[in-house]
């Protein structure tokens, strides 16, 4: 029996040791593990705030730029100002370009104002089009029938022709001459009788110049050499339709075409560039 009882103290003394043991070995584990997880945190962190100082830099060199061109701005701005600011500015700058290429079409000559990169819409100014007071027509403007419908307000109409024309302009200046030429076509064909329709058929014929339509340009050109002879288009009427004939290689045709225009225009602006282009023939 006393045997019995030392054998059964044994045994649990065994097993109180086997789980002190596997408590300990737990615990360890544990610590390990941790220690392991914190290691991982820390080196983490070291690799972050590098980067968050690297972004703070960043964010305070733009800052930094974003005060310089604030004060860039501010003195343009100032600088601008009597002139009625950035956007008035910009439709100076649309003016003079719309003049230019007006100029360069008229006297076929290459300004090489596309290779200028001159925005025409900078400061949201819009290039202004071809107005009516621009074109002033010397010769005794026919007035239009009456409206067969008394109904129809005629201002209504005029507008329409305006806005037609317009509409044309605006295309050309945004080189889709198809859509320019098919608006001055329409034109001519409605509104016979207009004050622009010497200007209407120039446009025609600029439109198929650049079309590469020579002898159709020749043709909407001699409409206004026959008809409008004091329009202020027809010397430039003149002019291109002599350059139509070098394309169509009739020299003695253009030869002819620019002697008429030094002698008819002589103080005319296309007389001069004719007087250049003689004696390249």
């Amino acid at each position: 029996m006393k045997k019995l009882h030392i054998s059964a103290l044994l045994a649990i003394s065994m097993l109180s040791a086997c789980t002190a043991a596997s408590s300990n070995g737990n615990l360890e584990y544990a610590v390990t593990e941790n220690t392991r997880a914190i290691r991982q945190l820390q080196a983490q962190v070291a690799n972050v705030q590098p980067a968050q100082a690297d972004s703070w830099s960043q964010i305070q060199a733009l800052r930094q730029e974003m005060a310089v061109l604030r004060g860039a701005l501010d003195n343009l701005q100032n600088s601008t100002a009597h002139l009625g600011g950035i956007p008035q500015l910009g439709n100076i700058l649309a003016r003079h370009d719309r003049a230019l290429r007006l100029i360069e079409t008229q006297l076929a000559m290459d300004l090489q104002l596309d290779n200028q990169s001159v925005n025409p819409m900078i400061g949201q100014g819009q290039v202004p089009t071809e107005k009516t007071n621009t074109e002033t027509i010397t010769t005794p403007t026919p007035t239009n029938k009456p409206s067969e419908n008394p109904a129809v307000n005629p201002n209504v109409a005029t507008d329409t022709a305006q806005a037609l024309y317009d509409s044309g302009i605006d295309s050309f200046n945004n080189r889709d001459y198809q859509k320019s030429l098919n608006a001055f076509k329409d034109f001519t064909k409605v509104y016979t009788s207009h004050k622009l329709i010497s200007n209407a058929w120039f446009w025609q014929g600029e439109c198929q110049y650049q079309l590469k339509n020579y002898a159709a340009a020749a043709l909407a050109y001699e409409k206004v050499i026959a008809q409008f002879p004091n329009s202020n288009k027809a010397p430039a009427c003149y002019l291109k339709q002599a350059l139509s004939f070098m394309e169509l290689k009739k020299k003695d045709a253009a030869k002819q075409r620019l002697n008429e225009l030094i002698t008819i225009y002589p103080k005319a602006a296309e007389a001069k560039r004719a007087k250049q282009i003689l004696t390249t023939l």
